[in-house]
């Protein structure tokens, strides 16, 4: 019943809606896919709440509340790390066509339709848009196998991008962004005040760092495992108390490696200039095209260069807080809401 009734209705609307080209995105339907496990501060959240800022009218379908819509080929559910995680079609086709997309957007977690199905939306005039956040550590078992599923894919890592494209994928890299609907700079709390901040799990590249870092500052550490690491670790944070420790700490640090070593340009950097943080990160060659490192915020090139600008910048509080705020406003120019106009202009076509 459900086929005879919306796919006319589909087809017929997104033949008439590509062919006239009509102004995008505050006319588009968009029915987005993710999960965000982090909350409020995951980054598939954060890229929802801008799609939702550009005007389009987006269906959210959040896959940690449907997991029986999920297929994982006999694996526990790992969001992608260890393989495709397959949509069904059968409980999630009814929930698609009653929306009536332009566009369907599977971000992250290793998400895609099947090829049969991918035929189907096709068919409809449906267009595909895929996203990765987790390469180059997830191309070999999971993107690899997902990417030809899609019209447009985008992945966070630019020789990841490379090997797609030598695939005849039409695939770009992802710029970075913050959501500045959630981070923001708020009032210090006594608890969370520090010398140095670090958020993140007990990655092995880290691990000795976050260790020396502990011993000659005071330092707060939130994420998995590090107890297990001799570091005392203090749980985790979400919501306003993630924005709250970032307020209190005088620096910041970032790590860029991916868990197998690869370095990147993270979204947390974004996320935590936006709070009016001082950050301290990897000073690396992509880290250029989107800020002034010494201006914007701090880079450094190993535990030692760590050291020393740690205590420059806790004895020179005025140049601290004169990076702080121009990271702060550098990060306003990377705002999801605008990023999506660039990543939709592929499918349609669109000033931006």
């Amino acid at each position: 019943m459900i086929r005879f009734l919306y796919y006319p209705i589909i087809f017929i609307q997104n033949k008439l809606f590509f062919h006239l080209k009509l102004p995008a995105p505050a006319k588009l339907r968009i029915f987005y896919i993710g999960g965000y496990w982090r909350g409020e501060k995951d980054i598939v959240a954060q890229m929802l709440n801008g799609l939702k800022e550009t005007g389009a009218a987006v269906f959210e379908f959040n896959t940690d509340e449907h997991r029986d819509f999920l297929d994982t080929e006999n694996r526990p559910y790992d969001r992608g790390t260890y393989g495709p995680v397959w949509l069904i079609k059968e409980k999630i086709f009814p929930k698609i066509m009653r929306f009536r997309p332009h566009i369907v957007i599977c971000n992250a977690g290793g998400l895609s339709f099947r090829k049969k199905d991918v035929v189907i939306l096709h068919k409809l005039g449906i267009k595909l848009l895929g996203i990765a956040l987790s390469e180059p550590d997830v191309y070999e078992l999971a993107t690899s196998r997902i990417v030809q599923n899609f019209d447009v894919f985008y992945s966070n890592d630019k020789d990841s991008v490379e090997l797609h494209r030598k695939n005849n994928i039409s695939a770009y890299q992802l710029p970075m962004a913050t959501d500045t609907s959630f981070f923001h700079p708020v009032v210090p709390k006594e608890k969370y005040i520090c010398d140095v901040l670090h958020l993140g799990a007990a990655h092995a590249d880290r691990i000795e760092s976050v260790k020396i870092l502990a011993k000659d500052f005071d330092t707060h550490v939130y994420g998995e495992n590090w107890e297990q690491c001799g570091v005392k670790g203090r749980g985790f944070l979400f919501g306003e108390d993630v924005l709250t420790a970032l307020s209190s700490a005088k620096i910041v640090i970032v790590f860029s490696p991916t868990p197998l070593g690869k370095q990147i340009v993270k979204p947390q950097l974004f996320n935590f200039l936006s709070t009016g943080s001082l950050v301290l990160t990897e000073d690396f060659s992509d880290l250029h095209s989107y800020f002034d490192v010494g201006e914007d915020l701090v880079g450094f090139t190993d535990i030692d260069d760590i050291l020393e600008k740690i205590k420059y910048y806790l004895s020179h509080p005025e140049e601290a807080n004169s990076i702080r705020k121009a990271g702060r406003q550098k990060a306003l120019h990377y705002t999801w809401d605008k990023v999506w106009i660039k990543l939709l202009a592929p499918l349609i076509q669109i000033d931006g």
